[in-house]
């Protein structure tokens, strides 16, 4: 069994914040396809399937531009929080390595280019195409980087029945990287076919993997007391 500090009335519950995390981006992003395509500015498709429009362009343009600006930075501070506390869930369990630590910056590494990559979004000029597209990359690289590691300590440190859905998400975003790789080498038209459509479905399983670690948190009654040293 994974054992766990059990939440007290002195303590702070964190298995929200795993759900917040998951949940906004989700949320958002789905939301502001729907207002987007409404008011004509993407098409109307599968876009997980007919890669008929990337995850920024839902945010681009009219209502759904607040409305995704509006979400984005509230969310990166989520995945903060989140790998603060990740953290100190592996220190809790045994990991007393610097793995940790490592999980935490990189994940808040990812979570500042998150910021960068909302703030340039909407703003016309090369340089700030530019500021997005390292911005994304860096999120989702980093952010499943941290995944990726929390994942492999907890193989290590800890009997979770769950670890089974983190690994297998863990690995289906690699191989997801790992053909997008391939098929960006290999297909000419691989851009303007397939790569949205990638994008898509890491970024849904990436979100995922927090809604799975708010279903162990909660499960485990997961809470920290907080002292001034955490501040």
């Amino acid at each position: 069994m994974l054992s766990s500090r059990h939440a007290q009335d002195d303590s702070t519950a964190v298995h929200w914040l795993a759900l917040f995390t998951a949940l906004i981006p989700i949320v958002s992003v789905h939301i502001t396809y729907l207002i987007s395509a409404s008011q004509g500015f993407v098409p109307w498709c599968m876009p997980y399937i007919d890669s008929c429009a990337s995850i920024s362009a839902t945010g681009r343009h009219g209502v759904a531009f607040y409305l995704f600006k509006g979400t984005m930075i509230p969310s990166a501070t989520s995945l903060m929080l989140f790998w603060f506390f990740s953290a100190r869930w592996l220190r809790l369990i045994g990991d007393r390595s610097h793995f940790p630590s490592v999980i935490l910056w990189v994940g808040i590494i990812g979570a500042i280019f998150l910021i960068v990559y909302a703030v340039a979004l909407g703003a016309a000029g090369e340089t700030l195409r530019l500021q997005r597209r390292i911005g994304i990359t860096i999120y989702f690289a980093f952010t499943f980087f941290s995944q990726l590691l929390m994942t492999y300590r907890l193989g290590l440190v800890a009997t979770l029945p769950a670890r089974i859905y983190l690994q297998t998400i863990s690995y289906t975003i690699l191989a997801i990287g790992l053909c997008t790789v391939a098929l960006g080498l290999l297909l000419d038209n691989y851009e303007q076919d397939y790569e949205n459509a990638f994008e898509w479905v890491a970024a849904l399983l990436i979100h995922l993997y927090f809604l799975i670690v708010w279903f162990v948190w909660k499960k485990n009654k997961l809470g920290f007391q907080l002292t001034a040293s955490d501040a």
